[in-house]
């Protein structure tokens, strides 16, 4: 048997096994499935003690199976699982809630977290008994049949393995073995002590199972390939790509008023056409994996509730690659600045794939080549547009899949590799720190600025937030805390509760914002970075026609001067 027939038969298998569990656990075994099962062949060699040994027990009960057997094994079902005559309601409830919350309570967190799971997988519970809740451990079951099913025959069977590996992880193994240990506690049958150990054998061998197939579809995409597709065809592959993900591109928008009537800016899209890719967008892509606002946790008394995503879903980015660049100053900034992670920023980060958007010519405003930000290879797949193809670098395996079978091609992105605009550094350092702070260049900007933190909003690399408190009810304590985008920019940033302001001119607001682009970061991190990626697009933003590239290159020349007079 070739590897790929092996792949297939290992998910054809887990689907079997998975669907049988789901039947053996939703309800009580009527005396068709008995007979059923008498027929059915179970292998006592599968080199799983466990597995082995709850077969024989399996084996052993429905060989011997009378018509006594569908109510003795009622009457057991309900023991076990319902807690049936047993005193103080002990029993293997088979829900993941009550195994993994405080209180040992149905429909907890792990309750939500399935059915938001389910709800975007698209899996429907139908003919249920009524006390059939989603984190009930037959309808985790048949949600991993589901997925097993699919990435028998789906181009995207390598994002349904690493689905499968996150569920099991996350909301079977966490819980399975401890309940199925409860099982033998209260079972008085073999059927479900043999039931307990097939489950428990057949999880411990899962891991391999998804281990393996998830290496073979590796090994079928070790290599980047490029492929040539139709405008047609690429709608198809996003429709494909949205059962997983949601896909971030620049689109344009109609305001219809103010000072710019169409904006660009990044939104989900449903099909290649609005993705705006001849013209730079108004607004940075950091909007997808750092929203503009984001419940930290929820409170309630003296109670406190950490946040969870509800969108299991991936992200898909399409940036160009001073974007790109941006991404990975957040990175920086929110991953390895410290001791800790910011989880906020970190759980979704790690959802994000880049499609890079090939950018061989300069925009007006730009000067990436100067900021080191022009190229990039930290991108999963590439694209060029042309008139009526699209052409797509595949360096990811996952989405990679995606596209096998389209015809192959020679394509590697280009990159920009010079600007109309050439930027020289402001030397900023300790010794001149002080000097510099003090310059009468950082006045002009106490008039001219306005405060309105435009250019902070569309910069992808500004970090700044608030944080929040919501409540809900002005007579409540129940509420929760958000952050929320802020800006240096603000005439507010510096406020404190007393009303006072550490920086209290815009020129000092600007001072700072420079410092961080041009000198905090750079002594922060290190390596050739500094903070700004040469976008361009607070200049674009600016009410008041502020030109930051003038400014920095206006600063580099007074500090020359300061050189000179030092000397």
């Amino acid at each position: 048997m070739d590897k790929k027939s092996e792949f297939s038969a290992i998910m054809t298998y887990r689907a079997g096994m998975y669907t049988l569990l789901n039947t053996l656990y939703k309800s009580e075994v009527k005396s068709s499935l008995l007979s059923s099962l008498k027929e059915a062949g179970f292998s006592e060699n599968t080199g799983n003690e466990k597995l082995d040994a709850g077969y024989a027990l399996f084996k052993g009960y429905v060989s011997g199976a009378d018509e006594s057997s569908e109510e003795e094994l009622a009457v057991d079902y309900a023991r076990i699982f319902l807690g049936a005559g047993i005193n103080h309601a002990e029993a293997a409830f088979p829900y993941e809630s009550v195994y993994t919350s405080k209180g040992k309570l149905v429909m907890q967190e792990a309750y939500e977290d399935v059915k938001t799971i389910y709800s975007q997988r698209g899996l429907k519970i139908e003919n249920a008994p009524s006390d059939y809740l989603e984190d009930h451990i037959a309808c985790e079951f048949e949600f991993m049949a589901m997925l097993a099913a699919q990435a028998r025959k789906s181009t995207a069977a390598l994002k349904l393995i690493n689905e499968q590996e996150s569920f099991l992880e996350n909301h079977i193994l966490n819980w399975a073995f401890a309940f199925c240990a409860d099982i033998r506690k209260f079972a008085s049958t073999d059927f479900y002590r043999g039931l307990s150990l097939i489950t428990e054998g057949f999880l411990e061998l899962e891991k391999e199972y998804l281990e393996y197939a998830r290496q073979f579809l590796e090994e079928e995409f070790k290599e980047i390939k490029s492929f040539k597709v139709s405008y047609e065809r690429m709608d198809e592959i996003l429709a494909e790509l949205k059962d997983h993900y949601n896909i971030f591109a620049p689109k344009l928008f109609s305001t219809g008023a103010g000072y710019k009537k169409d904006v660009v800016k990044y939104a989900v899209i449903d099909n290649v056409k609005d993705i705006v890719y001849d013209r730079q967008s108004d607004y940075s892509p950091k909007e997808a994996y750092y929203p503009v606002s984001q419940t930290m946790f929820f409170f309630s008394g003296d109670e406190v509730i950490e946040s969870s995503l509800k969108d299991n879903k991936g992200i898909i980015v399409f940036a160009r690659p001073c974007d790109i660049n941006g991404l990975n100053r957040l990175d920086n900034m929110f991953l390895s600045n410290g001791q800790k992670m910011d989880n906020y920023y970190a759980r979704l980060r790690e959802k994000v794939k880049i499609v890079m958007l090939e950018c061989r010519e300069s925009f007006d405003l730009c000067f990436c080549v100067s900021m080191g930000t022009n190229k990039t290879g930290n991108y999963h797949l590439a694209v060029r547009f042309e008139e009526d193809n699209i052409l797509v670098e595949a360096k990811d395996a996952e989405l990679g899949a995606y596209f096998s079978g389209e015809t192959e091609c020679d394509f590697e992105p280009e990159f920009v590799e010079e600007n109309i605009r050439k930027v020289k550094y402001p030397d900023i350092n300790r010794g001149n720190l002080k000097q510099v702070s003090d310059l009468e260049f950082w006045k002009q900007y106490d008039e001219s600025c306005i405060g309105c933190a435009g250019c902070n909003a569309v910069c992808g690399t500004c970090s700044c937030f608030d944080t929040v408190d919501i409540r809900y009810d002005e007579t409540s304590s129940d509420g929760e805390r958000r952050r929320v985008w802020s800006g240096c920019m603000l005439e507010d940033f510096t406020q404190t509760a007393g009303g006072a302001r550490s920086r209290k001119t815009q020129g000092a607001n600007m001072r700072f914002k420079v410092f961080h682009k041009f000198y905090d970061y750079h002594a922060r991190f290190g390596g050739d970075e500094h903070m700004c990626v040469g976008c361009g697009r607070c200049t674009r933003q600016c009410p008041e026609n502020i030109d930051f590239f003038k400014t920095v290159c206006d600063l580099a020349a007074e500090i020359e001067n300061l050189s000179c007079k030092g000397k």
